[in-house]
Formats: C-alpha cells, structure tokens, sequence
C-alpha cells in the first residue's frame, strides 16, 4: 500500500504520469505494476465502494473484464464505460475508440450528451482545440450535469495551462481563456446559481471583476436561498472587495444553514483576523 499527497510538490511528477484527476483516486495495480482499475472520489457509501475495490482486486468491472463482456455481447453502457475508464486513465485515443463503438449502439439523448463529454474531454488530451470546442458547446446549450461538467473540464483544462506555462505571456492567454469560458457560460445560463457561484468564486480568487462577481453571487443567492455554497461565495467576494462586514453577514448565513461545514467557519476567522490584528487606538 502506497499514500501519496498529491499537494506535495515532490509526488507531482507522479500525479502527472498517472494521470490524477479527481481526488482521492485509487489505482489498484498487479504483480508487475500495470494498473488493474482505479476509482475515482469517495462518497459516503463506503459499502458501496469496498465493493468496487475488492472487484478491482479480483479482476471484476475493469478494463480487461469489460473488453471481455463487450465482445460476448456489445451494450451501450459496457462501451460508455470502458471510454470513461481509458479517459480516467488519460488515454484519450482510446477513450474515443469506445465513445465511436457506444455511438454504435443508438444512445438516446442523454446517453449522447454523456458520450459527448466524454469525447470533448478526451479531445482535449488528443486535438485540444477540438475538445475545447465540443465542451463549450455543450457547456453552453445544456445546464444539467453534463453541462455543468462540460464547464468544469473546460474551466480545469485552462488552469493547468495556467499553471505549466512556461512565459507571462502563456500564462495570460490561458487565464483569459478561462475568463471567456466563464463569460460565454454565465450569458448562456444566467439563471443557474451554480454557474453563477463558480463564477464568483472565480472572480474573488483571481481579484477581477469584483463588482460582476458580486452581482452573480448575489442572484446565487436570490435563486438558491436555502444553499450555504452560494453565501460562501458571497461572502468571498464581498471580503474580496473590501466590504467586510456584508462578507461576515454573508458567511453567517452560510453557517447558519450549514452548521456542520467547518470550511465556513474558517472563512469567517479570516475575515475576522485583520480586525482583530489591527492595533488598538
């Protein structure tokens, strides 16, 4: 067994040859050190997901498996997540060898749309400007879970660029990039407040556009009044733009419907901090 944090800058190299996406992931490897399968999250069923690791263990849903019960009868689904599992991996070639084959099988439209995000992101891996388009398209036409993820692979795939260029000038262009994903999104959907929080939460971060940030976050929390997300991310932007005790009475809302969320009440002690460290008259 092997534990590797993935925010420590010595086991990047790792996380980039494997290919780490979503966090926590687990890769079940054999004997010789191929990988076998790998899960990706951890949701509160934990009964749920023993079970997919002792599979994996005795070779049961994985890659290998899988091809395997394709072959004796072909399925929509057993296609779609074989392309899942190759763009888990970051096997895009692949990944689009099975999106092709699902297609194959007359996917209905929410099955489409779904094999539409997975191409998009694997297009990203093998012919970028193409997946970025298919994302964007989607992103913007549908506001659903595949919408919303489309947005979210588009918004990460510009911030690694971000993050790995090498001139000011590279690093410019992906974050305006980034910029007019959000932009492009939020104008397609502007009644979702979950797009309209990331948009916030995007603007405080980065110190831009506070005052539109502040405008999408309020009607976050018009739309989703009982979501202590959308008030966190208020109170973000609201401290972000100096305004720090609408950023207090924002994030005790927050706190006020998710009691049992200690990242609120984090929030709110940075708020306070400066306060208090000021001297006193």
């Amino acid at each position: 067994m092997m534990h590797l944090n993935t925010d420590d800058a010595a086991t990047k190299p790792i996380a980039k040859q494997y290919h780490l996406g979503g966090i926590p992931t687990v890769i079940v490897f054999d004997a010789k050190g191929q990988e076998v399968d790998r899960i990706i999250g951890y949701d509160n069923d934990r009964t749920a997901w023993l079970k997919t690791l002792l599979a994996s263990l005795y070779g049961l849903g994985t890659i290998d498996d899988l091809q395997t019960q394709y072959a004796a009868s072909a399925s929509l689904e057993t296609a779609q997540t074989l392309a899942q599992k190759y763009l888990d991996r970051g096997d895009g070639a692949n990944a689009l060898v099975w999106v092709d084959k699902a297609r194959t099988q007359k996917p209905d439209a929410k099955a489409e749309s779904q094999l539409t995000l997975i191409q998009g992101q694997a297009w990203l891996i093998t012919d970028p400007a193409r997946g970025v388009d298919a994302l964007l398209s989607l992103a913007v036409k549908t506001d659903d879970s595949d919408g919303m993820e489309a947005f979210q692979a588009l918004s990460a795939f510009y911030k690694r660029k971000a993050r790995n260029a090498t001139t000011p000038e590279e690093k410019a262009a992906a974050k305006a990039s980034r910029l007019d994903v959000y932009h492009k999104v939020v104008a397609a959907h502007p009644e979702n407040a979950d797009i309209l929080s990331e948009y916030a939460w995007y603007c405080a971060g980065e110190g831009i556009e506070l005052d539109k940030a502040l405008a999408a976050a309020q009607k976050a929390t018009e739309l989703k009044k009982e979501d202590p997300e959308a008030f966190s991310a208020l109170a973000e932007v609201n401290f972000k733009a100096g305004k720090k005790d609408a950023a207090i009475a924002a994030v005790d809302k927050a706190i006020q419907l998710g009691p049992d969320e200690s990242y609120y009440k984090e929030q709110k002690a940075k708020f306070t901090k400066t306060d208090e460290a000021k001297p006193k008259p």
